[in-house]
């Protein structure tokens, strides 16, 4: 006689909750009236602030829309100080610039690196600038080496080309969450700034998949670069949260110096690079801006402040400082901090 089928105990799919470790909510209190760090802005577009450190930046578009011409813009002006392709990009010489690209061979790799030193007029590409190729790694992996990355303090600006090849199910909600609470962990523990670039969905101007809703809600500012009928690319504001929109402009491959230009019609705001070409309306202006929240400032702060309002170099803003000083716009107090009013 066979012997009966023994019955399967019932499994349950039900997950339990890991075990969380206790916190108090009095850690996480904000105090509002606190003095925080001077913010460190790392770009700006027409003088609008698009990104600073312990945030992120996300470029998206469609396929061969010229995302990665943004990038590299961007990753040029950062680490040559000029303004490139509308990009106005600022960090310490001692800073360093890492591009993680998962996308490209390394011929294809190579020759947009050459490209980018066309962008800013330069034979090689500087030492503060790291590129890293991960194309043949998966996401886990990728992510152990964004990791390791940012515990170099010297990194201040990661670009990750492209963002998708963190995530093996861009519409899991779960991995998705994963991949957002990596991101926020990395800004918390590590002074740097992220840039992420995203593909579109092919039907609509939106960001793919659940992880592009993601960071889009949680990003700083989302730049949309768009591939206009007549062969140039536009690059405007999709959502910016520290600041207004910039004006939408474009750029396009200009065949006499075989690399990218700014379309000539853009009514971009140049850089000024000399003091003299201010007027003391527009220093109080930028006084008012400058005292609006925090009224004093050591000379080390001020010159970082001073750096940001300006858009200057901290060279050319220590002679601003001095000439807010002569001009008697601004002066010391009796404990040598600076302030906006006389003592």
């Amino acid at each position: 006689m066979l012997a009966k089928p023994t019955k399967k105990a019932k499994q349950t799919t039900d997950k339990k909750e890991p075990n969380l470790e206790p916190i108090k909510a009095e850690n996480f209190l904000f105090d509002a009236n606190k003095k925080l760090p001077v913010e460190n802005i790392i770009l700006t577009i027409q003088g609008k602030k698009c990104l600073s450190t312990k945030n992120v930046l996300v470029i998206s578009g469609k396929p061969k829309s010229r995302k990665s011409i943004v990038a590299q813009s961007l990753i040029g002006s950062a680490i040559s100080g000029k303004s490139v392709l509308g990009f106005d990009a600022k960090i310490s010489s001692l800073d360093k610039v890492v591009l993680i690209d998962t996308e490209q061979s390394q011929h294809d790799l190579q020759n947009s690196l050459k490209r980018m030193t066309g962008l800013i007029d330069c034979n090689t590409l500087p030492n503060n600038f790291l590129c890293y190729t991960v194309r043949q790694l998966n996401p886990a992996k990728i992510k152990q080496v964004v990791s390791e990355i940012c515990t170099n303090e010297a990194v201040r600006l990661i670009v990750i080309d492209g963002a998708l090849d963190l995530i093996l199910n861009m519409n899991d909600i779960l991995e998705v969450k994963d991949v957002l609470d990596f991101i926020k962990n990395l800004l918390s523990k590590h002074n740097v700034a992220i840039v992420l670039i995203v593909h579109q969905a092919k039907t609509t101007n939106y960001t793919i998949g659940h992880l592009g809703s993601f960071l889009d809600r949680f990003a700083q500012t989302v730049l949309d670069v768009t591939k206009l009928e007549n062969g140039m690319s536009e690059i405007k504001a999709q959502m910016m949260r520290s600041d207004a929109d910039f004006k939408p402009y474009s750029f396009y491959y200009n065949y006499n110096i075989n690399n990218y230009s700014l379309d000539w019609h853009n009514d971009i705001e140049t850089k000024k690079t000399n003091i003299k070409d201010y007027t003391i309306v527009e220093h109080t202006k930028k006084i008012e801006a400058m005292f609006k929240i925090i009224t004093s400032y050591t000379y080390t702060d001020f010159i970082k402040v001073v750096s940001n309002e300006y858009n200057s170099s901290d060279y050319l803003s220590k002679q601003i400082i001095k000439t807010l000083f002569d001009s008697n716009l601004i002066f010391k107090n009796d404990v040598s901090l600076i302030v906006n009013t006389p003592f």
